[in-house]
């Protein structure tokens, strides 16, 4: 028997950078996104093109509750659900944190798909490399500072990681 191929030196250094790899990607905050009720097509395709790092694989079946989200949540270290459900009147966006935090709920005017956007703009030069990167989230100077508009704020921004100034190229 002869030996491996890497010495000895080699596999720690390859364990280490798995290792490091897997702390940077677990303090990544992560989310389900996904459609309740009797959500027609439009808001079907508004939760695809709402992806923050979120499990794009993930299927939501009819007969899933909450609960069944939630315990499959903790293992897979999400941080966030986006929900977006449909009544006869209102589109409305509810934005959770887990475990435990609070439950923010909008309601939608209007929205725009990614597919209207793209099919409006006379040269598509769209590449894959566009959406791969988390984007740069502002919230500052929102006007009247209530504690409500600092959660709001909070929950935003804890929805995408933070950016390292000293790394980003």
């Amino acid at each position: 028997m002869g030996q491996s191929g890497r010495s000895r030196h080699q596999k720690r250094a390859r364990a280490q950078a798995q290792l490091r790899n897997l702390e940077a990607y677990a303090a990544q905050p992560h989310s389900f996104v996904f459609a309740r009720g009797r959500a027609g097509r439009g808001v079907r395709q508004l939760s695809l093109d709402l992806e923050p790092l979120t499990a794009t694989r993930l299927q939501i079946r009819k007969k899933n509750t909450l609960k069944d989200c939630v315990a499959v949540a903790g293992p897979l270290g999400v941080t966030h659900f986006l929900i977006l459900s449909k009544t006869e009147t209102n589109i409305y966006f509810k934005l959770m944190r887990l475990p435990g935090g609070p439950t923010l709920t909008f309601r939608i005017n209007k929205y725009t798909l990614v597919r209207d956007v793209v099919s409006s703009l006379r040269r598509h030069r769209m590449h894959e490399q566009q959406f791969a990167h988390p984007p740069l989230l502002v919230l500052n100077s929102f006007g009247p500072h209530g504690m409500h508009v600092k959660l709001m704020a909070t929950m935003f921004q804890n929805l995408f990681p933070s950016i390292n100034v000293h790394k980003v190229s």
